[in-house]
């Protein structure tokens, strides 16, 4: 072997060692936040009289006018679109404070928010007036209300607002797993597992108000669909 064969050999040993430390170093990172992450609350939905929390944090709320359904997994609950509701009391783990906080669930529907209802709230703590911050997880009507799509919104103490809106028309009657993010330097939206950004730096969310699946948290806002595995969790 020549000299110039020689080095060519070794260049690409030590390209090829690099690339895989920076796979790894790259999968070690996602296991790392995917191990870190905290099931706050976790309701599975399997008995519409009463919204059981299955994360050992005793989350549980009450319901009003929710039906059972087959789920995503298991039951689901069903969401009459005007007096369908589920509250959570207030506590520590549905409060992240600093940290970076994640809003899962699964949601199918076929019709888009109407103009009377304005929009779908699928998972709200807070509102816009509440001290302390708010987050919230939407349907928006798109298109003069023929298409619907996800919408996320973190409002930290100081009142500074991250939000995105992107995907998918969701109303097709299909499962859809959504999820909206807050961490230190953007709120991030996933849909069936696609990812949207917007960078936005927020401070701490923390605040007295219960949080309500389904609706606003004065009523309103009504959703109209099945529900199913609602989780809040810290990372």
């Amino acid at each position: 072997m020549n000299l110039w064969a020689f080095r060519l050999k070794q260049s690409r040993r030590v390209y090829l060692l690099t690339v895989a430390m920076l796979m790894v170093g790259v999968l070690l990172a996602f296991c790392g936040a995917a191990l870190g992450a905290t099931h706050n609350a976790f309701w599975q939905m399997e008995d519409p009289a009463k919204l059981v929390d299955s994360s050992g944090n005793n989350n549980d709320g009450t319901t009003t006018n929710i039906k059972g359904v087959s789920g995503s997994a298991g039951m689901g609950y069903q969401f009459n679109g005007s007096s369908s509701l589920a509250t959570v009391p207030s506590s520590s783990s549905l409060n992240p404070g600093s940290a970076n906080i994640t809003l899962t669930l699964d949601a199918k529907f076929t019709q888009p928010p109407n103009t009377t209802v304005g929009d779908y709230d699928l998972v709200r703590k807070g509102l816009s007036s509440t001290s302390g911050g708010e987050y919230k997880m939407e349907i928006l009507p798109k298109k003069n209300n023929t298409k619907a799509k996800a919408f996320c919104l973190f409002m930290d103490s100081s009142k500074t607002v991250g939000k995105i809106v992107n995907g998918p028309n969701l109303a097709d009657g299909r499962w859809h797993t959504l999820s909206c993010t807050k961490s230190s330097d953007s709120v991030q939206l996933r849909v069936d597992g696609t990812t949207y950004t917007n960078p936005v730096h927020l401070g701490s969310i923390s605040n007295s108000a219960p949080l309500t699946i389904g609706a606003n948290t004065g009523g309103g806002d009504w959703y109209n669909g099945d529900m199913d595995s609602v989780s809040v969790d810290t990372f």
